[in-house]
């Protein structure tokens, strides 16, 4: 704990672990990319249906893969491998001081989080092509919810977490810098944000991410 510098030792201290069994079990089941299929299904809906024609869609799904690309690509294939930083789950000495929840301990690198990148990066893409405040409320909540519970169950120090949280803003950023170029996509205005998505289909989503958050408390 002693060589952990200040910054990732107060993380860990504040984050990791409790002693509720009820928080163990949100936790480990929100960490779980399968979770959140519904959610992603709706963000694809979200393009699908507020982009008029097969090239408009193309286009935005060609630029949420640059996002992803970029985001998961140079965090798992180039930065970890390079890095090569322990996670703190299997540092022996925290493992003897914190609760390692269910004996979840995945065994590749720690620096940086994937997670923090990947969901970060498809809510600055999201937010920055919807221009919605229920979207953006969503979309932050939905990276805040993955980043602690990294940190709940040990899986990451808090500076894997920030670092991966930057990288992902750069990477939406990017993607919708490709998005903005390629798509000249003619919205209409009725009922919708003011880029000219349907209201009705972001509070569809708001609606699918919270009853997401609901199953997970509720069936155990």
């Amino acid at each position: 704990m002693n060589e952990i510098n200040f910054f990732d030792r107060m993380g860990i201290l504040l984050f990791w672990g409790s002693d509720s069994s009820f928080v163990d079990h949100l936790a480990y089941r929100l960490t779980d990319p399968l979770v959140w299929v519904p959610v992603f299904l709706m963000l694809f809906y979200i393009v699908l249906h507020n982009h008029g024609n097969r090239r408009e869609r193309l286009v935005c799904i060609a630029a949420v893969c640059v996002v992803m690309a970029l985001s998961a690509g140079v965090c798992n294939l180039i930065v970890k491998p390079l890095v090569c930083r322990v996670r703190p789950c299997n540092v022996p000495e925290l493992r003897e001081m914190f609760h390692v929840v269910k004996g979840y301990a995945e065994n590749n690198y720690s620096f940086f989080s994937s997670h923090s990148a990947n969901y970060t990066a498809l809510a600055t893409f999201f937010i920055l092509m919807v221009r919605h405040r229920i979207m953006t409320a969503v979309m932050v909540c939905l990276a805040l919810v993955n980043m602690w519970t990294r940190l709940y169950l040990g899986q990451h120090y808090l500076s894997d977490i920030c670092v991966g949280m930057m990288w992902g803003v750069i990477s939406g950023y990017i993607g919708w810098q490709v998005y903005k170029k390629y798509s000249h996509q003619e919205h209409q205005k009725t009922d919708s944000a003011p880029t000219g998505f349907l209201q009705r289909d972001i509070y569809l989503t708001a609606l699918v991410f919270v009853a997401t958050i609901l199953f997970v408390i509720l069936v155990r």
